[in-house]
Protein backbone atom coordinates (compact mmCIF):
# COMPACT_ATOMS: atom_id res chain seq x y z
CA UNK A 1 0.00 0.00 0.00
CA UNK A 2 1.27 3.33 -0.69
CA UNK A 3 0.06 6.72 0.80
CA UNK A 4 1.14 10.47 0.34
CA UNK A 5 4.22 11.11 2.54
CA UNK A 6 3.17 13.68 5.41
CA UNK A 7 4.63 13.77 8.81
CA UNK A 8 5.27 16.25 12.14
CA UNK A 9 7.47 18.57 9.94
CA UNK A 10 6.31 18.10 6.52
CA UNK A 11 3.29 17.96 4.81
CA UNK A 12 1.99 18.88 0.56
CA UNK A 13 -0.54 21.22 -0.57
CA UNK A 14 -1.98 20.64 -3.89
CA UNK A 15 -3.62 23.75 -5.95
CA UNK A 16 -5.27 23.05 -9.68
CA UNK A 17 -4.39 25.42 -11.99
CA UNK A 18 -5.84 25.23 -15.55
CA UNK A 19 -5.08 21.65 -16.79
CA UNK A 20 -2.55 20.93 -14.33
CA UNK A 21 -2.19 20.42 -10.68
CA UNK A 22 0.56 22.04 -8.46
CA UNK A 23 1.88 20.07 -5.86
CA UNK A 24 4.19 21.62 -2.92
CA UNK A 25 5.90 21.06 0.41
CA UNK A 26 5.37 22.65 3.08
CA UNK A 27 7.71 22.42 6.17
CA UNK A 28 6.03 24.39 9.48
CA UNK A 29 4.64 26.70 7.65
CA UNK A 30 6.67 27.40 4.96
CA UNK A 31 6.68 26.41 1.06
CA UNK A 32 9.13 24.49 -0.25
CA UNK A 33 8.96 26.70 -3.48
CA UNK A 34 12.40 24.88 -5.10
CA UNK A 35 10.29 21.86 -5.05
CA UNK A 36 7.33 22.33 -6.74
CA UNK A 37 5.91 19.17 -8.56
CA UNK A 38 3.30 19.69 -11.70
CA UNK A 39 0.97 16.89 -12.44
CA UNK A 40 -1.43 16.45 -15.69
CA UNK A 41 -5.01 15.29 -14.64
CA UNK A 42 -4.14 11.59 -14.05
CA UNK A 43 -1.50 12.59 -12.21
CA UNK A 44 -3.46 14.83 -9.76
CA UNK A 45 -6.19 11.78 -9.97
CA UNK A 46 -3.12 9.37 -8.48
CA UNK A 47 -2.55 12.16 -6.10
CA UNK A 48 -6.04 12.19 -4.71
CA UNK A 49 -6.29 8.34 -4.40
CA UNK A 50 -3.02 8.26 -1.93
CA UNK A 51 -4.75 10.58 0.63
CA UNK A 52 -5.90 7.78 1.93
CA UNK A 53 -3.82 4.23 2.15
CA UNK A 54 -4.61 2.62 -1.47
CA UNK A 55 -2.48 -0.12 -3.51
CA UNK A 56 -1.20 0.41 -6.91
CA UNK A 57 -3.59 -2.13 -8.32
CA UNK A 58 -6.63 -0.39 -6.81
CA UNK A 59 -5.00 3.07 -8.43
CA UNK A 60 -5.16 1.31 -11.82
CA UNK A 61 -8.35 -0.04 -11.28
CA UNK A 62 -9.98 3.62 -10.65
CA UNK A 63 -7.60 4.96 -13.80
CA UNK A 64 -9.22 2.21 -16.27
CA UNK A 65 -12.49 3.54 -14.94
CA UNK A 66 -12.46 6.81 -15.02
CA UNK A 67 -10.16 7.76 -18.05
CA UNK A 68 -11.52 4.56 -20.35
CA UNK A 69 -8.10 3.07 -20.76
CA UNK A 70 -7.04 -0.71 -20.69
CA UNK A 71 -6.01 -1.92 -17.20
CA UNK A 72 -3.03 -3.34 -18.43
CA UNK A 73 -1.66 -0.10 -19.31
CA UNK A 74 -3.15 2.00 -16.31
CA UNK A 75 -1.18 -0.81 -14.43
CA UNK A 76 2.39 0.06 -15.68
CA UNK A 77 1.61 3.74 -15.64
CA UNK A 78 0.73 3.88 -12.47
CA UNK A 79 3.47 1.11 -11.20
CA UNK A 80 6.06 3.84 -13.01
CA UNK A 81 3.94 7.12 -11.95
CA UNK A 82 4.76 6.17 -8.00
CA UNK A 83 8.67 4.81 -8.05
CA UNK A 84 8.67 8.57 -9.50
CA UNK A 85 6.81 9.51 -6.60
CA UNK A 86 8.80 7.51 -3.92
CA UNK A 87 11.88 8.78 -5.24
CA UNK A 88 11.22 11.82 -4.85
CA UNK A 89 10.11 11.78 -1.15
CA UNK A 90 6.47 12.48 -2.22
CA UNK A 91 4.42 9.16 -1.09
CA UNK A 92 5.61 6.04 1.33
CA UNK A 93 4.86 2.58 1.54
CA UNK A 94 2.30 2.17 4.06
CA UNK A 95 1.75 -1.25 6.33
CA UNK A 96 -1.07 -1.52 8.31
CA UNK A 97 -1.00 -1.94 12.04
CA UNK A 98 2.41 0.00 11.82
Amino acid sequence: MFVQNASDTRSYVARRIGDETLIVPVTGSVADLESIYVVNEVGARIWDLLGTPTTADRIAEVLAREFAVPPEGAGADVSDFLADLQSRGLIRRFEEGR
